[in-house]
């Protein structure tokens, strides 16, 4: 298949979503129990991002309903090439993603809108959410969702490798996408602070380093190109697929992105009740 990575729809992120999309054909997806809450999402069930215009948080089965929404638009649809799914797949592939060891995806929620639902701001220190881990507000963040970004972690390969066999070498590689779905949103530079919090988090977190990011990118898929080798990126072209019309781009390793506008590091908020954290609409 052809998978397209931080697809853009005129000047702004739309990211893909091919590859949970086709790993798994849509028939083998279960239906049933699409409100469980038994699962729990490997490495940020407790963290959020703040940055200036941002706030990140877990892919919560409470967000599916709104994500399932954009990705039943044509537009969408058309820049990810996907095939849209039923309401039941999405909340099957929104427990895959919780569960999965290798893939993260943070909702992206615009922090003014955000706080604005709240009625109160979001803690955007070390001190303060340590002092008062933040109580989630799921009525307010679907207010302010506007899309999503997520990184695979992969095998690291040697594409250069003669005898056309994949080589794992020691440490990973991480595939970046991202999604501006909400129109009023694109083009204001949000795409790129929503890559930059990742990226700081994947440092944080993980300690990923500059040399192990990447982005594959269509090659008709100019806006994404200009995200990720512009200002505050600044990923370079490392190889074409003219195959699958696409080519990967890597961030130097000898050049770590900006931290993105506002970074107040990764921090801890308070669990959800089970109810809210499944299909509840308040904390």
């Amino acid at each position: 298949f052809v998978k397209f990575t931080a697809v853009f729809l005129a000047s702004a992120a739309v990211g893909s979503e091919l590859v949970h999309r086709f790993f798994k054909p849509l028939s083998d997806l279960p239906v049933e129990g699409v409100c469980s809450s038994s699962s729990k999402m490997r490495l940020n069930e407790f963290s959020y991002c703040v940055s200036q215009s941002l706030v990140l948080v877990p892919y919560e089965a409470y967000h599916v309903t709104r994500y399932h929404q954009w990705m039943l638009q044509p537009d969408i649809l058309e820049a990810t090439a996907s095939e849209p799914l039923s309401l039941e797949e999405e909340f099957e592939m929104q427990r895959s993603w919780r569960n999965s060891d290798d893939k993260l995806t943070f909702i992206v929620l615009h922090r003014d809108t955000l706080e604005s639902a709240m009625g109160s701001k979001v803690p955007a220190s070390n001190k303060e959410s340590a002092l008062l881990p933040w109580q989630r507000q799921p009525a307010a963040e679907l207010a302010a969702m506007i899309g999503d970004v997520n990184s695979f972690s992969i095998p690291n390969i040697d594409e250069d490798n003669q005898d056309n066999e994949e080589v794992v070498s020691e440490g990973r590689e991480f595939e970046l996408e991202v999604m501006i779905a909400e129109p009023a949103y694109r083009g204001r530079g949000l795409g790129r602070e929503a890559v930059q919090c990742l990226i700081a988090y994947l440092s944080e977190a993980l300690g990923a380093q500059p040399g192990q990011l990447l982005a594959k990118i269509g090659d008709d898929n100019l806006a994404s190109q200009r995200l990720f080798t512009g200002p505050g990126l600044r990923f370079q072209l490392a190889d074409r697929q003219p195959v699958f019309r696409q080519a990967t781009y890597r961030c130097p390793r000898e050049a770590a992105p900006s931290t993105p506008p506002g970074w107040a590091g990764v921090l801890t908020c308070s669990p959800l009740p089970a109810a809210a954290a499944a299909c509840g609409l308040s904390a």
